[in-house]
């Protein structure tokens, strides 16, 4: 009696031992039928998030994320811890879900995780980390970590400096179609770095850009129109430009548009308008539009400015 109960009781822990396991490995798939209907709840999740509604859209994806191969929505919802979108600013948490969604070959959680590394957010920085994971994403085709292994060999950063492999990774990047990698070559070609220097193919590049309403591209087309760099010096142009880069949001052309309006360079003068584009520079961190918003209100007549009004070229 003795060994038919200790056989019973031997059978008994095996196969609880084997539910257990079995309900470990099939977790993921109980999980998700515990969620129930997940593609309505994936197209709930992403609407409440493209319309900016992120206090809906972070519990929707908080569950979602929780699924083992949901890359996409690990990638989202990091997004929103990284930017303190519908929560406070998290970069353990971003960091987390980045990770989780890199190891599913998602390329674009391989770039913020780089870009984490590079700036020391929720992770002790590491220019060699940061590399390695854009070059993860980029030999595998993805023109955005592309552009960041050439940012990083442009700088020298976790490898050693080379503006000849730069321009060739931006080159590869721009194949794709990738704006900021267009920008990016229209600055190479000015500078002569990696290449002879060429304004010819600077203007292409950059024209290419900021036809597609790249807000970098639109301003450095507007920069050479302001210098005479490859075409006639046209101070209405670099302005046309400008405002459309302003009206994209770049700081920099909203500061230089206001420097424009204020002395009427290339615009008729406008000190309201002036005061505005300057505001909307300092809105976003610009160093000098407080300053100059200072002038303004002062009355102020800027004469070395008038003088001497230059515009400088931007990257990436």
């Amino acid at each position: 009696m003795g060994k038919i109960y200790s056989y019973l009781l031997g059978f008994g822990l095996t196969l609880l031992i084997a539910v257990f396991i079995a309900a470990f490995v099939s977790w993921n798939h109980i999980y998700v039928w515990f969620l129930g209907d997940v593609d309505t709840l994936y197209k709930e999740a992403i609407h409440h998030y493209k319309n900016r509604q992120y206090d809906k859209a972070l519990p929707l994806l908080e569950k979602m994320a929780r699924i083992d191969t949901a890359s996409y929505c690990k990638l989202v919802l990091a997004d929103m811890y990284y930017r303190g979108m519908g929560t406070h600013v998290d970069y353990e948490r971003a960091f987390e879900l980045y990770e989780e969604s890199a190891e599913l070959d998602n390329y674009d959680a391989h770039n913020n995780l780089a870009i984490m590394y590079m700036y020391g957010h929720g992770v002790e920085g590491s220019y060699s980390k940061a590399f390695r994971h854009f070059q993860y994403s980029a030999a595998n085709g993805d023109s955005h970590g592309q552009v960041g292994v050439g940012n990083m060999y442009r700088h020298g950063w976790g490898t050693l400096r080379n503006s000849m492999t730069a321009f060739d990774w931006y080159r590869r990047a721009a194949a794709h179609g990738n704006l900021d990698a267009m920008n990016n070559l229209g600055y190479m070609y000015v500078c002569g770095f990696g290449k002879i220097m060429d304004i010819d193919k600077a203007l292409y590049w950059y024209q290419r850009a900021a036809e597609q309403n790249h807000s970098k591209a639109q301003y450095n087309l507007g920069a050479l129109y302001a210098v005479g760099l490859g075409v006639e010096r046209d101070l209405i142009k670099c302005a046309e430009w400008l405002t459309k880069s302003a009206l994209n949001g770049e700081a920099n052309a909203q500061f230089n548009l206001g420097n424009m309006y204020y002395i009427g360079k290339g615009v008729e003068r406008n000190l309201d308008k002036a005061a505005m584009w300057y505001s909307l520079a300092a809105e976003q961190g610009h160093r000098s539009a407080n300053k100059f918003l200072g002038h303004l209100e002062q009355h102020m007549d800027i004469v070395e400015l008038d003088s001497n009004f230059v515009i400088h070229l931007i990257l990436e």
